[in-house]
């Protein structure tokens, strides 16, 4: 037999003789370098509920302030979490769109693109609101060196408030000037402030001086942003959706002040299909020792994550019940009480993402590996059986008897058999190897697994029985 190794994740192109890969719902971890496979697949976290916000709509923030304290905001309602319950705080003027936050230890502020933007003492919980000469309301708020920063909409000024106040002096504000694009987005990295443009970026630091901050010699990027939810901070460094005066559509991380792609062409390629980018959200989060980057594009219903620990791509999706796939439940994020929690884009929920779930709160994860193309100098190949090097015996109370399927090309991805289904093993079989016989020839076969089960999936490959003909 022959040993298929899986070293790569989701991957296909433009045009499917290059690479037809698929990886859904899964992610990879390297192995140890005597293991006997490179690579495993493993399926990523389910969605236990957690809570449910009160209220109506989606759950368009969740934030942790600086001490200890969740807030959320469903709607137009803004709640914090005390005591296993939600409270009510105030009301925005919006009830859908994103929502920021920020804190200074002492007042947390929010924003949602208006000049109505709550603050909340976080020893009282008393509520005011940001007003006053120069106050021009925000689409985003930071806190860096005392000070909350916001961006005056439509504008390249940001402006400041006083050290550890939210009083508002008209003459405290600057520019982000290097190109005349308006600021989208900002965002606190370490002891910095990035200012995302349409088509540039700017790196400001507090300063010794009238006015707190100043541009950072050599940090003007002529690459800006095409999304501004999808900005995010991973593994140390500041991930977003790029877009500059010759085009859109790569995700870049920033090494230094230079932005790197980490987009593949396949997945570039994907992202130009879709009728719009610009509403694209991310959130990343770190679980087992993975850092994801999960970017989010509402209006062509898809989800992708990034996983830097291997550079790797993969698919994730929800499953309906009239078992069509979308984008996943997540609208937000947030680190609480050891639980990465998510609000969910349609109502109320907040889920945890558990990786010993094997569900989204009781929706069947589907769960897709595409092999590479199998090809012998364009000759037929007979395919005797494929073996799966995946483990077995995971068969539990919920699922007693889960199942795999296998299904197959011939012209590199275009078209696919029906499937085949077999028993991953029951409780207790160990040792058991799922198995397909007979599966035809073909001259370029490509090889899918799929699965729905409700149990624990890690694969590492196959192995294959297959033999060369003359022609």
């Amino acid at each position: 037999m022959t040993r298929i190794v899986l070293t790569s994740s989701s991957y296909s192109s433009r045009s499917l003789i290059a690479s037809s890969q698929r990886a859904v719902n899964l992610y990879a971890e390297l192995n140890p370098v005597d293991a006997s496979a490179p690579m495993t697949f493993h399926g990523r976290p389910g969605l236990v509920l957690w809570s449910t916000v009160p209220g109506s709509g989606a759950v368009r923030m969740l934030y942790v302030s600086s001490n200890g304290v969740l807030f959320a905001v469903r709607g137009y309602g803004l709640y914090r979490y005390s005591a296993g319950a939600w409270v009510f705080v105030s009301s925005l003027t919006t009830n859908e769109g994103r929502v920021y936050a920020a804190d200074n230890g002492i007042v947390a502020v929010f924003v949602d693109g208006t000049t109505s933007a709550p603050t909340v003492n976080l020893l009282t919980f008393a509520v005011g609101m940001m007003a006053g000469e120069g106050w021009y309301g925000a689409d985003f708020v930071d806190f860096l060196g005392g000070f909350f920063i916001f961006n005056k909409p439509g504008t390249q000024q940001f402006y400041i408030t006083s050290a550890y106040g939210v009083e508002i002096d008209a003459l405290d504000f600057a520019s982000s000037e290097s190109q005349p694009d308006p600021i989208v987005r900002s965002y606190r990295d370490h002891s910095e402030v990035w200012f995302f443009g349409t088509r540039s970026t700017e790196v400001f630091t507090s300063v010794a001086a009238t006015f707190p901050f100043d541009r950072i010699g050599g940090s003007v990027m002529e690459v800006g942003c095409a999304a501004p939810a999808s900005v995010a901070k991973l593994d140390n460094s500041v991930v977003w959706l790029s877009a500059d005066e010759h085009g859109d559509g790569m995700v870049m991380r920033a090494q230094g002040y230079n932005p790197v792609p980490i987009s593949t062409r396949a997945l570039e390629e994907e992202f130009r299909t879709y009728a719009t980018i610009s509403d694209a959200q991310a959130y990343s989060y770190q679980q087992g020792g993975h850092w994801f980057y999960v970017l989010t594009f509402p209006t062509a219903s898809k989800t992708w994550a990034y996983d830097a620990s291997t550079q790797l791509w993969a698919e994730r999706a929800y499953r309906t019940q009239s078992n069509q796939t979308q984008r996943v439940r997540d609208n937000c994020h947030a680190y609480f009480d050891r639980k990465h929690l998510v609000g969910d884009w349609e109502n109320g929920n907040i889920y945890t993402l558990d990786l010993d779930t094997y569900t989204d709160n009781g929706a069947e994860i589907v769960r897709v590996k595409s092999f590479q193309h199998m090809t012998s100098d364009n000759r037929r190949q007979f395919f005797k059986s494929l073996t799966l090097d995946m483990q077995a015996g995971v068969g539990n109370a919920s699922d007693p008897d889960p199942q795999v399927s296998l299904r197959w090309s011939d012209d590199g991805g275009i078209t696919w058999s029906a499937m085949l289904t077999t028993s991953i093993g029951k409780v207790g079989q160990y040792g058991y190897k799922p198995c397909f016989n007979r599966l035809g020839m073909g001259r370029d076969r490509v090889f899918e697994v799929s699965t729905s089960a409700n149990a624990k999936i890690a694969l590492q490959g196959a192995f294959l029985e297959a033999q060369v003909g003359t022609s």
